[in-house]
């Protein structure tokens, strides 16, 4: 293929490659002048002006003339056809020997700044560290929940101030025995007293317990919710110690004395 240059007219060979490398942006070697090849295509050179022919050339056909003329007719064409052959070889190879090769595109092409380079880097690096301390911080309970990142979590709560709760798994609490009375003190109330055991390799914090007391029909008629704080004997011990016992106390009251059932138990507090 060949690309001819809008400003100088110069034809150019130009390769596939040359064409995709800048989306069809050349630069003329000539004039410099830089143009959109595909729209300059030509799928074979511009012909040569023969009107003009070169001086020696015709220096040469007129000496072999003479020499024609002194050799005899059979000797002057044999000449004539194998001078014929030479110049229609040299014309054919003129076509592409004389089209410069066009020139790439580099100098269009801007240098990437270093600087430029580390510097968003740099920004976006920042950002994803602001990101990851952020979702650490308001979700660190949930990640904590999971023993392989929780060392990690609590020395970030360490620096950032966050409180970490004791990790808590209430299916792994036991409850082993309750039982249920008149309250010593009040009418129409109950006191239950239950035994917890936690049964999981590390301490957690006690859960909820919800007390439901039901009549003879299996009806509910009183449900009530206790905290650690409300129901444990040692409230300033919140946290279930593995395989030791903890000694619960809820108080209920008992409406019109009806109740005849309970039922206990453990929730999320």
């Amino acid at each position: 293929m060949y690309a001819q240059c809008p400003a100088c007219l110069t034809t150019f060979k130009i390769t596939p490659a040359q064409l995709e490398a800048r989306r069809g942006m050349v630069r003329c070697g000539i004039c410099s002048a830089i143009f959109h090849a595909e729209q300059r295509l030509l799928q074979v050179p511009p012909k040569p002006d023969t009107e003009a022919a070169p001086p020696a050339q015709e220096e040469k056909i007129s000496t072999r003339k003479n020499k024609r003329t002194r050799g005899g007719k059979s000797r002057a064409a044999g000449q004539r056809q194998r001078r014929v052959k030479t110049v229609s070889k040299q014309t054919t190879g003129a076509d592409d020997a004389g089209i410069p090769t066009v020139t790439e595109l580099g100098h269009l092409v801007k240098p990437r700044s270093v600087w430029r380079s580390l510097f968003w880097s740099s920004g976006i690096l920042a950002l994803l560290i602001l990101l990851a301390g952020q979702i650490l911080y308001f979700y660190h309970d949930e990640l904590a929940a999971d023993s392989s990142w929780r060392p990690a979590v609590r020395e970030f709560c360490d620096h950032a101030g966050c409180e970490l709760r004791p990790r808590q798994d209430i299916a792994r609490i036991e409850l082993l025995q309750t039982s249920i009375a008149p309250h010593p003190k009040y009418e129409n109330a109950l006191r239950i007293r239950a035994t917890l055991v936690n049964r999981a390799g590390f301490a957690q914090a006690a859960p909820g317990m919800e007390v439901s007391l039901t009549s003879n029909a299996g009806s509910i008629l009183a449900r009530r919710t206790f905290t650690p704080a409300q129901y444990l004997e040692t409230p300033a011990n919140d946290a279930l110690t593995p395989n030791v016992v903890a000694t619960a106390l809820l108080d209920v009251t008992n409406p019109d004395a009806k109740a005849v059932g309970y039922e206990i138990r453990l929730v999320t507090p």
